[in-house]
């Protein structure tokens, strides 16, 4: 079982390294308040940077992994014969007349 899967997936993800560039500052200057200014201050300091390393983790952590899904073939498609392709259509010759429609007896005057 891959670790982004199931109930055992983490909650946090990887630290930005970007992210350091505002901590590390900060844990500088809650060491400096801490030992001249006042020892309540710099842990005050040094628990915001701690905090924004927890969010910034909590903001990269794996989304959910989409399952695999793999193509089924349809009962159609498996039962269903190879189709051929069909001959070319045959049209109809235009001297003969259609099935169905009365011609007028041979050597009859031609009527609108």
């Amino acid at each position: 079982m891959c670790p982004r899967e199931g109930p055992g997936r983490s909650m946090f993800g990887t630290i930005d390294p970007y992210c350091l560039l505002a901590v590390l500052p900060m844990l500088f200057v809650a060491g400096i308040v801490g030992v001249l200014v006042s020892v309540p201050v710099g842990l005050v300091v040094a628990v915001v940077a701690g905090l924004i390393v927890v969010f910034d983790s909590w903001a990269n952590r794996p989304g959910p992994v989409p399952p695999v899904r793999r193509p089924r073939p349809s009962a159609q498609a498996m039962s269903a014969p190879v189709r051929r392709p069909r001959p070319p259509a045959v049209r109809p010759d235009p001297r003969r007349p259609r099935p169905g429609v009365r011609q007028p007896a041979p050597g009859a005057p031609y009527r609108r």
